[in-house]
């Protein structure tokens, strides 16, 4: 795995500040997007910064299932990338990629285990 370099991390943080951005103030074209809490936790893009692995994390009383999240951002993505296009200066706009982010949820997977291989001993 090659490590990223300045430029990338720096162009990653500005397009995840731009979704987020552009998902509080509500500039999304699907509705589901606007009904529910959601934050952008990461963005991964490639080295010739045309691509962007965006990874998010829904929280809060949310009523949608991973599927239907993607599915969301899916039908919006192009927009968004207007948007974030609008706001970061680059030669090309990214492709946005969405992903579900489990790292959250594989803590908590972990901590459980630890937890219960503690109690065992």
């Amino acid at each position: 795995m090659t490590q990223s370099s300045q430029r990338q991390l720096r162009v990653a943080e500005l397009i995840k500040l731009a979704l987020i951005d552009s998902i509080r103030k509500g500039k999304v074209s699907d509705v589901r997007l606007l009904n529910n809490e959601v934050t952008i936790t990461y963005v991964k893009i490639s080295a010739d910064l045309k691509i962007a692995d965006c990874y998010f994390l829904p929280f809060g009383h949310n009523r949608l299932t991973e599927k239907e999240w993607l599915s969301a951002f899916e039908s919006s993505k192009y927009g968004l990338r207007g948007l974030v296009t609008s706001k970061v200066a680059l030669k090309y706009s990214p492709e946005l990629r969405f992903h579900y982010d489990h790292g959250f949820d594989n803590a908590t997977n972990i901590e459980k285990l630890l937890k219960d291989h503690c109690e065992k001993s």
